[in-house]
C-alpha cells in the first residue's frame, strides 16, 4: 500500500493541473510558438528541437509545455502561442468558441496501434475481467473529453445499448488513477503511462483502443489562421522538422537520444522506464474525414455542438505534402 500511495503521489504531482512551465529554443518574438503537454505525443517536437532539425531550416522555435490542457488552450485563445498540440474535440471547440484553427497533422494515432488508452478495472474488482461485465457500472472518464468519446465507442462497439453505458467524471488523471487503485471506483480509462502504471499496481486491462476493430484516437495539431496566414513558409518548416523526428524515432527507437527525451520531457514514471516501449509515428498524417466526421455526430449527440463542421472546417493539408 505504501508503494501506491508514493506511486500515486508522484503522478498526481506529474499532472497537475495547475503549474505551467516552459522550456524554449528562442526568446525572440518572432519564434513559432507551440503548447504541448509532457506526454508521449509530443516527442517528435522535443527530438525535434534535441536533434537541430528546427535550426537546421533557419527558423526559430519555442515550445512551450503545460501541465494543464485548459491552461493549454487558453494560451492559444489569447494569441500566446501559435499552435497546440491536441485532439479533434478539443480543436472543434475552439472553433465554436470562436477561435479560427486549423488541424494541419496527425501527432500521434494515424495508425490504431499509435498510442493508447485503456479500460481498466480496479484492484479489488474480481468479478470485471470483460466488457461485458460493465453494463451498468460506472466507468470513470473526463466528461466531454476524448476519453468519453472512447468510453462510448469502445463499449457500443462490444454491443452496449445506450442504457448500457455509465460514466462518472473524475476529470484529473491522477485523481483518477488514485480512486482506481484505491478501489473507490471499479472501472476507468486512463491513457499511458498512467494506464501501464495501473496495470503494474494490479489493475485489469478490460479493452485496449489499439485493439479495437477501428481507429478511435487521434492526437493533432494546429494552428490558429492568423499564424498560417502570416507564417506560412516557417509553420511548413516546422512540419517538416518535426516530420523528420517522427522517422529518426521509428528509425532509433532505443537510443539514448530518444529514451533520453522519452523520459526528460514526457515524464514516464521512473518505476516504468525500462520497460515503456518508445511510441511510434506515422510522418505526414491527416485525420481522416469519416473519423472527424464520427467525433463530430458524437460532439452533436452530447449536446457540445450543434451541428457538425466540415472537414474543410477543420483541417488544411497543405503542411503534409512533400
Amino acid at each position: 500500500m505504501r508503494k501506491v500511495l508514493v506511486l500515486c503521489l508522484l503522478l498526481a504531482a506529474c499532472f497537475a493541473l495547475s503549474a505551467c512551465a516552459s522550456r524554449t529554443s528562442s526568446a525572440s518574438d518572432s519564434a513559432i510558438k507551440i503548447g504541448l503537454l509532457p506526454i508521449d505525443d509530443s516527442l517528435p517536437f522535443f527530438v525535434a528541437e534535441q536533434e537541430g532539425y528546427f535550426a537546421s531550416r533557419g527558423v526559430k522555435v519555442e515550445l512551450v509545455t503545460f501541465n494543464s490542457a485548459n491552461d493549454k488552450e487558453t494560451a492559444l485563445e489569447a494569441g500566446a502561442i501559435d499552435g497546440d498540440m491536441t485532439d479533434l474535440i478539443v480543436a472543434a471547440l475552439l472553433v465554436k468558441g470562436g477561435t479560427d484553427i486549423k488541424v494541419v497533422s496527425i501527432a500521434l494515432g494515424a495508425d490504431k496501434s499509435e498510442g493508447r488508452f485503456v479500460l481498466l478495472a480496479a484492484p479489488g474488482s474480481s468479478d470485471i475481467r470483460r466488457i461485458e461485465d460493465l453494463k451498468g457500472v460506472p466507468i470513470a472518464v473526463g466528461n466531454n473529453t476524448v476519453i468519453h468519446y472512447l468510453s462510448e465507442r469502445l463499449t457500443t462497439l462490444a454491443g452496449f445499448g445506450e442504457d448500457d453505458i455509465l460514466t462518472q467524471n473524475i476529470p484529473d488523471l491522477g485523481l483518477r488513477l488514485e480512486a482506481l487503485l484505491g478501489n473507490k471506483i471499479q472501472a476507468a480509462i486512463l491513457p499511458d503511462p498512467l494506464a501501464s502504471l495501473a496495470v503494474l499496481q494490479g489493475a485489469a486491462i478490460i479493452a485496449d483502443d489499439t485493439l479495437a476493430d477501428e481507429n478511435l484516437s487521434q492526437s493533432v495539431v494546429l494552428f490558429t489562421q492568423s499564424a498560417i496566414d502570416s507564417k506560412e513558409a516557417e509553420i511548413q518548416k516546422v512540419m517538416d522538422a518535426c516530420f523528420e523526428a517522427m522517422v529518426f524515432i521509428n528509425d532509433n527507437p532505443d537510443s539514448e537520444a530518444v529514451r533520453g527525451s522519452l523520459y526528460k520531457f514526457c515524464r514516464i514514471p521512473e518505476v516504468l522506464q525500462e520497460r515503456y516501449p518508445t511510441p511510434s509515428y506515422t510522418p505526414r498524417a491527416l485525420p481522416g474525414a469519416d473519423s472527424l466526421a464520427d467525433v463530430l455526430d458524437w460532439m452533436v449527440y452530447r449536446g457540445l455542438l450543434d451541428s457538425a463542421y466540415s472537414y474543410d472546417d477543420m483541417v488544411d493539408g497543405r503542411f503534409v505534402g512533400k
